[in-house]
């Protein structure tokens, strides 16, 4: 039971790190002057690409936090 609950915990941090991280990007890039899309299905690819390395966090995340020795 505790290593699921390990995992979840690790999944979340992992998600939230994700998530800051490309929060501070997008802040950097459109102080910047970068655009990141012009259209809605630019807009949707990054989308895409945040969902794929959320999972991606979650995953190694809950394993790292899960495989802990505490």
């Amino acid at each position: 039971m505790r290593k699921i609950i390990r995992f979840i915990v690790g999944a979340i941090i992992g998600i939230v790190l994700c998530f800051v991280l490309f929060y501070i990007s997008g802040y950097v890039f459109e102080a910047l002057g970068i655009n990141l899309y012009e259209s809605e299905s630019e807009q949707q690819r990054n989308f895409n690409i945040f969902l794929v390395l959320s999972l991606v966090f979650a995953l190694v995340g809950g394993y790292v936090l899960s495989k802990k020795n505490v």
